[in-house]
């Protein structure tokens, strides 16, 4: 059997209890960590007394076969920062999975998803999610913007990820991707008074609500997301006032 296992934000404290039990019984185990900066691989070997294989991005694109047809005969455990059905790479290989006939249970743990409660924006006013990638050579997308700015046009709130890659993202880069963003697009969307909310969430919570050009002197942790909020009701301007530095 296939089990794929959220490992939560930080370390290997943030597992749940089925978690851990689950991959006390699993012959094979392993953990994807080249989109997360998750910390707690070597306490875990530590706990559960067993070797964790680091994989590789080859290793859950071109190599999901492999991983699947060892799952036929074992129980084999993939850890997931987060949780584990949020990126599609993951949701990929369940479907792979259920197609190839493998059995496959998912095991929850908290995600960013859920942790943006933390900053007092109420979930249900988030609309679609975006991500902000680090322009590269000939790679320079801003469908960011359009999805912000359809959000706010609905009066939805909008969490931007911000890149990982070799190094994460910091929210200075992230603002300064919004407004290379607005010089090009030129709907008055973004600008140094509009307000965001700026967050890291792991061993402690790092929230602030500030302008962006405030927020671009915030010395903000990292892996970080920035939150483009759409009007605020009286509880969550409340929540922010007291929760952000």
């Amino acid at each position: 059997m296939l089990y794929l296992i959220g490992v939560g934000l930080h370390d290997e404290r943030d597992i749940t209890l089925k978690g851990l039990e689950t991959m006390q019984a699993c012959e094979r185990i392993c953990i994807e960590l080249y989109t997360s900066k998750w910390k707690g691989k070597e306490a875990l070997e530590e706990r559960l007394r067993k070797t964790i294989t680091e994989l590789k991005r080859g290793d859950m694109e071109e190599g999901m076969g492999k991983l699947l047809e060892d799952s036929r005969t074992r129980d084999v455990a993939v850890l997931v920062p987060g949780d584990p059905l949020v990126a599609t790479t993951h949701v990929a290989l369940f479907l792979e999975a259920k197609r190839l006939g493998v059995d496959v249970r998912v095991i929850h743990a908290p995600s960013v998803i859920s942790a943006v409660a933390s900053t007092g924006l109420s979930i249900y006013k988030f609309g679609k999610t975006c991500t902000l990638p680090r322009p590269q050579e000939g790679f320079a997308p801003l469908s960011f913007y359009d999805v912000i700015l359809e959000n706010l046009r609905v009066g939805a709130h909008t969490l931007c990820l911000l890149d990982v890659g070799d190094r994460p993202m910091t929210v200075k880069e992230a603002v300064e991707l919004l407004e290379a963003a607005e010089k090009e697009k030129r709907k008055g969307m973004i600008g140094e008074t509009r307000k965001a909310v700026a967050a890291s969430f792991g061993e402690t919570d790092v929230i602030s609500y500030a302008t962006l050009a405030e927020l671009k002197r915030t010395a903000m942790p990292t892996p970080a997301v920035l939150i483009i909020p759409a009007e605020l009701n009286d509880i969550e301007r409340e929540m922010l006032e007291n929760k952000a530095f």
